[in-house]
């Protein structure tokens, strides 16, 4: 049997020109290669297939310094998106083609496979939003397989099957489709994070790893510490995901210290890597012991990394420890100032003390910090986002960060929000940077588009300045006027 003449070529139907690398995908290209497999990736990072990138979006709204990834060469396709999907399909040739993508580009991804669709190649699609639509995706002409949950150890048992031409219908946390009807299988236990081989960067564009942090661009490496969350927040995915393994194991676990730093270092080695993004959902809410053998191994790496904290998990020992290990930046989560939408609502239990006293913590320290806030939950007033932009006055953090609610399939609030009419049936959540499919009779898109891009000048600005920013709000020929006078002083002063 020889596994290296059958090849899988994955889809990454990823947003325009981010660049930070899927752990995702790079471990289940691992997999694949690991048990011999052929494996090529078809990225349409690079494409233009948006009018801006979530970097300029974000920079236009006064979150981060503006960037020109062109002075390192780095550019748009000049090409055509599908036919130059059809061109690697049919000189590849592959066995089995899979789809990645999330909520916001599902609507691009099936118009690929579509596109493709004629070659009569075996489709799979996996991913957050595949695991928790799968109905939906099942339903499609161009898609034959959903992976539900984890694809690592699914996709190399299926292409192993397909291989040796054996029945693939029993393979678990796959659904497919067979005589007209949909053969629904159960989850496997999670993968154990320690035998999982170490992510493959190889199918990436080298452009990948230009990275835009703190206003500089660096080659960045992304690596997985933890998978899932101990927490539900009701907002987020993690809430289907502890869910949906809730009686098989659950679904957050963490990897080993000396794994990780493994991977790290032979990854700064091969890739010299100038900076490292950990991935997990609150880096210092695990047992002090392992923070601390982190902290110690990670002289090993000693390159800048940035990680995500809830505030809950912030004291001076902490923030003494990351500060010694060569940490560069924190993002914490705020979300909300209203303290009863914060825990009714979203489902985060912590009192504004808890908030404030975090980040009196860190102002003192030599860290890069920013808030992480979102506007435009459902019920959520004008007056509560004020609550929010005071909250953010009050901790004086130097970066303040600013999402639009989106409901995404998995997270409790996506089956409020459609119990409620906040949506339309069957739509798909947006971009959180620049978009929301919430209808709300309090607060209109528009008005939530004007408090996203004037939110960092109501925090950072004296309230004297507040009528002019309330003007910025708007559109029109004086609003842009003074929003450019304003955001020129704030990037001046601020960023």
């Amino acid at each position: 049997m020889k596994e290296k003449n059958f090849k899988v070529l994955l889809i990454n139907c990823n947003t325009m020109m981010d660049v930070l690398l899927p752990v995702g995908l790079s471990l289940i290209s691992a997999c694949l290669k690991e048990k011999g497999f052929g494996v090529k990736l078809f990225d349409t990072t690079f494409y233009k297939i948006a009018t801006e990138t979530g970097d300029e979006i974000r920079a236009k709204n006064l979150q981060v310094r503006k960037t020109d990834p062109e002075e390192l060469g780095i550019t748009y396709k000049d090409t055509d998106l599908f036919e130059d999907l059809k061109e690697i399909v049919e000189e590849y040739s592959p066995d089995v083609i899979g789809l990645s993508c999330i909520e916001c580009t599902y609507e691009l991804g099936i118009e690929m496979l579509k596109s493709i669709r004629h070659y009569n190649i075996p489709i799979i699609v996996g991913g957050v939003f595949a695991t928790f639509a799968t109905e939906e995706i099942i339903a499609e002409d161009c898609v034959d397989m959903v992976c539900v949950g984890e694809g690592e150890y699914a996709l190399v048992e299926l292409c192993t099957k397909i291989l040796k031409k054996q029945d693939i219908t029993s393979v678990q946390n796959i659904w497919f489709k067979k005589d007209g009807k949909i053969i629904k299988n159960g989850i496997r236990r999670p993968v154990n994070l320690d035998e999982l081989p170490f992510q493959d960067w190889s199918i990436f564009d080298p452009k990948r790893f230009y990275k835009p942090m703190g206003g500089k661009i660096s080659m960045t490496g992304t690596f997985e510490m933890n998978r899932g969350c101990p927490y539900s927040c009701r907002f987020c995915s993690d809430y289907g995901l502890n869910k949906l393994y809730a009686n098989n194991g659950g679904y957050y676990r963490e990897k080993s210290i000396k794994r990780l730093i493994d991977e790290m270092k032979e990854k700064k080695k091969e890739y010299n890597l100038q900076f490292a993004y950990l991935v997990a959902e609150s880096f210092l809410t695990t047992k002090r012991e392992r923070v601390i053998e982190f902290i110690e191994r990670y002289k090993e790496v000693d390159i800048p990394f940035w990680i995500e904290a809830r505030p809950e998990s912030i004291n001076e020992e902490n923030v003494r420890l990351l500060e010694s290990s060569g940490c560069k930046g924190i993002s914490i989560g705020i979300e909300s100032g209203n303290l009863n939408l914060r825990r009714n609502l979203l489902g985060r239990n912590m009192t504004d003390e808890t908030i404030i006293k975090a980040f009196k913590i860190l102002d003192k320290s030599s860290l890069r910090v920013s808030a992480n806030n979102i506007i435009g939950f459902p019920t959520e007033t004008r007056e509560q986002i004020f609550e929010t932009i005071d909250l953010n006055r009050q901790i004086n953090v130097p970066s303040v960060m600013v999402s639009l609610y989106n409901p995404y399939k998995g997270t409790a609030l996506r089956e409020y929000c459609e119990e409620e009419g906040l949506m339309q049936e069957k739509s798909h959540a947006g971009d959180y940077r620049s978009e929301t499919v919430l209808n709300m009779p309090q607060l209109s898109r528009k008005e939530l588009l004007g408090l996203q891009r004037t939110f960092p000048l109501y925090v950072k600005l004296p309230k004297s300045e507040w009528p002019k920013i309330r003007k910025c709000e708007g559109n029109g020929t004086e609003a842009e006027t003074l929003f450019k006078e304003l955001s020129g002083m704030y990037v001046e002063k601020f960023l």
